[in-house]
């Protein structure tokens, strides 16, 4: 029985997920203290000057995207990936500030069918060029299998790791394509809670030194991977695009977002769900890291949205509740989830058994257990249809 009690009194996180346990008042470490940190998550604190200084910056950056639109083939380019939140920067680029954006999106070889139907749709309305990137797939498969391979920690999950080296794969696919086509400006549709690495602009000096990862000198990656990541020349060619995540400063709810693409049928209803947008490699880390650690990195994300709309907890609350026992049986997004593991060259059973190993050493086991547990035994009283 999973019982109210068990979870924070003001988001969602269970007591005893990693990192995570509850005070008296029920309230978990980040509620009670905002400055509170994990390797795994930890709340950036914007102060009111630094968000006025940003927003006034975007402000001038719309400014002079309008001052110089029709002396650029492209104003600015999108990193667009079918859900909601790119989907509706770009209406809002293109229908209200008038601007000519360029959307670019770098297939991992993992997106879902429903991210490329919101694809298909939105581009039917928005006339915007449309580039997808196929060619780097390979790169992306190596990098995932020496993640799933080689991942061994008792604090840190294995999403965490996998999503900042693929974001920065994609985040370097877009920018060396600005360079290519001297575009000025490059944006991505990061939703307000996502500042666990960065507000509003990602600082040219990781651009140029922390995307291209070290691993990259291991014998699983060759050349041809490399050639993916900025090189010297265009570092110091000095023209680099900003890359900029607008929505962390112009306004933002997440009930308004899905209305909005759901009412213009850029995407169906049903569809702007992250959870069915979320890449497939995404599904298969949240499989191993909901068996490994007794919770997924986007509870995290989840909660800072309950924490910035209170009214979302009862939503965000059903969704875990819902999804933990799929998740722990892979039995949400099955198919795709063993059709990663396939791809990758990993059988279900070996990584259970990796994973009953790294457990049986880790000193928060029977936290990491009694979770677990919890979620199973919903799972055993109620029949849950296979997503």
């Amino acid at each position: 029985m999973i019982k109210e009690e068990h979870f924070c009194n003001k988001c969602i996180l269970p007591d005893g997920f990693l990192g995570i346990h509850l005070n008296s008042d029920h309230l978990c470490n980040i509620c009670a203290d905002p400055t509170y940190k994990t390797i795994n998550y930890s709340r950036t604190k914007i102060s009111p000057e630094r968000r006025t200084e940003a927003f006034n910056d975007w402000n001038a950056v719309v400014k002079d995207m309008q001052k110089n639109h029709r002396r650029r083939n492209y104003d600015c380019i999108l990193g667009y990936s079918g859900g909601k939140d790119s989907t509706a920067l770009l209406d809002h680029l293109v229908n209200e500030l008038g601007l000519t954006a360029l959307a670019v999106t770098s297939d991992t070889g993992f997106m879902t069918d429903i991210a490329k139907d919101n694809m298909k749709d939105t581009l039917k309305q928005i006339q915007v060029d449309h580039i997808l990137i196929e060619d780097s797939i390979s790169t992306f498969t190596k990098l995932y299998k020496y993640h799933f391979l080689h991942h061994n920690s008792n604090e840190a999950f294995l999403a965490r790791y996998i999503c900042d080296y693929c974001s920065d794969l994609i985040h370097s696919i877009v920018v060396k394509e600005a360079i290519r086509r001297d575009i000025p400006y490059v944006l991505f549709g990061y939703s307000p809670d996502q500042t666990f690495r960065y507000f509003y602009e990602m600082p040219q000096e990781e651009v140029m030194k922390k995307w291209k990862p070290d691993l990259l000198d291991s014998p699983f990656f060759d050349d041809n991977d490399a050639k993916w990541y900025l090189n010297d020349e265009e570092i110091e060619g000095g023209n680099l695009p900003r890359v900029l995540l607008p929505y962390h400063v112009i306004s933002y709810r997440e009930q308004e977002i899905i209305e909005l693409v759901e009412s213009k049928s850029y995407i169906k209803k049903g569809h702007a769900d992250p959870l069915l947008t979320n890449c497939n490699v995404v599904h298969a880390a949240t499989f191993y890291d909901f068996n490994r650690y007794g919770g997924i990195l986007y509870a995290y994300q989840y909660a800072e949205l309950v924490r910035l709309n209170p009214e979302s907890r009862k939503k965000w609350l059903r969704t875990l509740k819902m999804s933990a026992p799929l998740i722990l049986e892979n039995n949400f997004k099955r198919r795709e989830v063993n059709n990663f593991l396939e791809q990758i060259d990993v059988t279900q059973e070996e990584m259970l058994e990796h994973i009953e190993k790294q457990l049986s050493e880790d000193p928060n086991r029977e936290s990491i257990k009694q979770n677990i547990e919890m979620f199973r035994k919903r799972k055993r009283k109620q029949a849950i249809s296979v997503i």
